[in-house]
C-alpha cells in the first residue's frame, strides 16, 4: 500500500508521528465507456449551451450556485479560496466517546493510521491499548484538500482506522417517510413473531467476510473475458423460485427449509420430553 498522508495523531500535549493508507479501494466495478455502435469509436460529449444554442469551451465555464428557479450567483475561483483551510499535518482530537455511540450511517469512508517510525511506535500502542481498555473512539478533525474533515478514530487489530463522518447536515431527516407513519399503526402479531425470531435464530451465525461474493462483478468480468477473447458466453439461467403470498405461510415454510422447529414447537417438544421422563422415573 502507498502512504497517503503523514503527520501527528495530537491528543492534548501528546503528539504521535503516524501514517495514513487507504483501508478500502475501488478497483473492483467495472467501468464502461460509450461507442459508437456503428464503429466502436468513444462518444465525446459537447458542453452546450441551451440560451446561445452552440457549444462552450472550458475557458467560457463559471462556477454557479443556485438560489431560486433559473437564478445563479456566480462564484469565482477566489471566493472558494476565501472559504478554503490551510492544510494541517495533525489529527486534532477533541473528545472520547464509547466505541458504540456513533451511528454507522455517519461513516463514509475509512483510512488506516500506523505509527511513522519508532519513535511514534511505543506512545502509539499506549493509546492503542487505553482505547481497546477503555472500549473509547476518539472524535478528531483534520483538514485534507483545504477542507476540514470530521473522524472517527477506533482501535482496528494492531492499527487504528479513521472514519471520516458526515456532519449532520449531510444526513436526511427519517422522520419526514411517510412511510414510518403507517408503521406506527401496525400491530405485531405473536404466532409471526415467534416465527421471525425462529427464523432469525436458524439463520444466526457468525459473520465471516470471506463467505461473501460481489457476484454481479464476477459473472461481468467473465463475460467480458469471454467477448474479448471471442468465446462463446454461456452463464446459466437463474431458477425461477416459487412466490408465496401469505406472510405467515411464508414464515411457516422458511423456518421449516432452515431445519429447525418454531420456538413454540420447540417449548412443547421439551415439554413433552420432560413429563415422559417423569412417567419413567415414578414407573
Amino acid at each position: 500500500m502507498k502512504t497517503i498522508w503523514k503527520g501527528y495523531l495530537k491528543v492534548s500535549l501528546v503528539s504521535i508521528p503516524i501514517k495514513m493508507y487507504n483501508a478500502t479501494t475501488r478497483g473492483r466495478s467495472i467501468k464502461f465507456h460509450m461507442l459508437h455502435d456503428k464503429c466502436n469509436s468513444r462518444i465525446r460529449q459537447e458542453k452546450i449551451c441551451p440560451h446561445c444554442e452552440r457549444a462552450v469551451d472550458n475557458e467560457e465555464i463559471v462556477k454557479g450556485y443556485q438560489y431560486g428557479k433559473d437564478m445563479y450567483v456566480v462564484v469565482s475561483d477566489e471566493d472558494i479560496q476565501k472559504a478554503q483551510k490551510e492544510a494541517t499535518d495533525f489529527i486534532e482530537i477533541v473528545k472520547f466517546v464509547d466505541n458504540t455511540q456513533i451511528p454507522p450511517i455517519y461513516f463514509f469512508d475509512s483510512h488506516f493510521l500506523v505509527p511513522d517510525g519508532k519513535a511514534g511506535a511505543e506512545s502509539f500502542g499506549v493509546f492503542h491499548k487505553a482505547m481497546v481498555d477503555t472500549e473509547k473512539a476518539a472524535v478528531g478533525k483534520v483538514v485534507l484538500r483545504n477542507k476540514e474533515h470530521l473522524l472517527s478514530v477506533t482501535p482496528y487489530n494492531d492499527s487504528l482506522i479513521a472514519y471520516t463522518l458526515h456532519y449532520p447536515e449531510e444526513i436526511q431527516d427519517i422522520k419526514t417517510l411517510q412511510e414510518l407513519k403507517d408503521l406506527e399503526k401496525v400491530e405485531v402479531n405473536d404466532d409471526n413473531l415467534k416465527l421471525a425470531e425462529s427464523l432469525i435464530d436458524n439463520l444466526s451465525g457468525d459473520f465471516i467476510l470471506d463467505e461473501y461474493v460481489d457476484e454481479y462483478t464476477e459473472t461481468l468480468k467473465e463475460i467480458v473475458r469471454a467477448k474479448a477473447e471471442g468465446e462463446e458466453v454461456k452463464i446459466a439461467p437463474e431458477v425461477e423460485k416459487g412466490k408465496v403470498v401469505n406472510f405467515m405461510d411464508a414464515l411457516e415454510k422458511s423456518v421449516k427449509k432452515t431445519g429447525r422447529k418454531p420456538k413454540k414447537e420447540m417449548a412443547r417438544a421439551g415439554k413433552k420430553t420432560k413429563q415422559t421422563e417423569k412417567k419413567r422415573k415414578k414407573g
